[in-house]
């Protein structure tokens, strides 16, 4: 399978090399240049992996990570910077990341790094949320799975999933909602949520899903 990686990074050369380098060797690879629109990719979109540059506009490395962790977002991600301080090698680890690589560095060990931490997250056997005897989410990953297929979902679908199958019998409020699906700089869309719910009710069924109005939904499956 092809992993899909998001690049954090302001320097145009380093980031199209790291793009060359990486598709050569089997992954995807979503490039971006400040932190506020990694931030927004990784609302919309899944991936397997982060390489993040510290330094970057708008947001930078560490607050980028430090706000996904917030939201629950458990991606391993390697810190690849020209920060060699132990400060800032403490704080990137504190923050959640799984490595920490000093520029200028060696292509090849990124790649064995990259592969390492894969190879892990991929193993974990406690970060599966089962829904029933065939459906099952990999919290991990942020996938979802019938048997064993993988299901294509939107990133804000298996987020919504994931609250209402923890919340399994109990009503879950367009606030909680809110605040699962949106970072705190961004405002609820009702008729977004409603998208995400139809969507869910096309996997599992309409009776899946109770919309209790004016206050949320219930995951009767």
């Amino acid at each position: 399978m092809s992993y899909k990686l998001l690049i954090l990074e302001d320097n145009a050369l380093l980031l199209n090399t790291l793009e060359d380098f990486l598709s050569e060797n089997d992954y995807t690879c979503v490039l971006v240049q400040n932190g506020k629109e990694a931030l927004k990719r990784c609302y919309e979109e899944k991936f397997d992996l982060y390489l993040l540059d510290v330094k970057v506009p708008e947001m930078n490395g560490f607050d980028f990570l430090r706000e996904l962790r917030a939201s629950g977002d458990r991606t391993p991600a390697i810190f690849v910077t020209s920060l060699n301080d132990q400060e800032s090698l403490t704080q990137g680890f504190t923050l959640g990341g799984d490595d920490y690589i000093k520029k200028p560095f060696d292509l090849g060990e990124l790649l064995l790094r990259i592969r390492a931490i894969l190879t892990r997250a991929k193993g974990i056997v406690d970060d599966w949320l089962v829904i029933d005897e065939h459906y099952k989410l990999n919290l991990a990953r942020k996938r979802l799975f019938f048997d064993d297929e993988e299901l294509d979902v939107h990133l804000k679908d298996f987020e919504l999933l994931y609250l209402l199958v923890k919340e399994r019998g109990y009503v879950v409020t367009k606030e909680m909602i809110h605040e699962r699906l949106w970072s705190s700089s961004e405002e609820m869309n009702e008729g977004s949520i409603r998208v995400y719910v139809n969507n869910l009710k096309k996997i599992f069924g309409k009776e899946s899903i109770s919309n209790i109005r004016g206050i949320g939904y219930r995951f009767e499956k």
